[in-house]
Formats: C-alpha cells, structure tokens, sequence
C-alpha cells in the first residue's frame, strides 16, 4: 500500500484549488440554468420579431464563455481560474490578436488591389 506523503496533503495550494473548484462548481450549476432561461427568452423574441436580440446573445455568449473557462478549470485542463479572477492580460491579448489578425488582412487585401490595377 502506498504511503500518504504529509506535504502533498498539506500543500496550501491544492486546497485553495479545491476550495475554487466547489465555488465554481455550484456557478456552473447555476449558469446553466440562466442559460436555459435566456435561451427560452430568446426563442419568444424570434417568435414574435422574427430577429433575435442582441442583449440576450451578448450576455449569452458572455454566460458560455464562463462557462467553458469555468469546466476548463474544473476538468484541469488550465488552472487559471475564470471570471473575475481571469486577469486583463488575457482578454486584452485575445483582443489584441484578433486586430492583428484583421489589421494583416486588410493590408494583404490593399496589396492584392495595388497588384491588380494595371499600372500606367
């Protein structure tokens, strides 16, 4: 039988983990239920406008995101924890990426324009 090691046992940072995993595990719970809710609220919207509503989605998504960051943490599959611990950095450099992104599109577009244009 193997041997219970004491430090690992009584490692303050395993706990505070646990500790998060209960909170974030009843949050879960409960996001899913809100987004049972917003997704019965969103199907009268469109059946009464034929659109949906921007606010429901917004929060919607914001309600998902949470939700996969927190499953994320609980499955340990990152262990930074989610909102509102998940730092500015994070979401600034996953914006910060996409403009990238979009900024090198467009200038790979005004190239291709400038190359197609016969030049006289």
């Amino acid at each position: 039988m193997n041997d219970i090691n004491k430090d690992e046992l009584l490692d303050l940072k395993k706990w505070k983990r646990f500790f998060f995993m209960v909170i974030y595990s009843f949050a879960i719970n409960a996001v899913v239920n809100i987004l049972i809710i917003l997704a019965i609220l969103q199907s009268f919207f469109y059946l009464f406008t034929s659109n949906t509503n921007d606010q429901l989605k917004s929060a919607n998504n914001w309600l998902q995101e949470f939700f996969n960051d927190s499953l994320n943490f609980l499955s340990f599959n990152t262990d930074s924890k989610p909102w509102p611990f998940k730092g500015n950095s994070e979401v600034s450099d996953s914006h910060e990426e996409a403009e990238l992104v979009e900024v090198e599109a467009e200038e790979a577009d005004l190239d291709e324009d400038q190359t197609d244009k016969p030049t006289t």
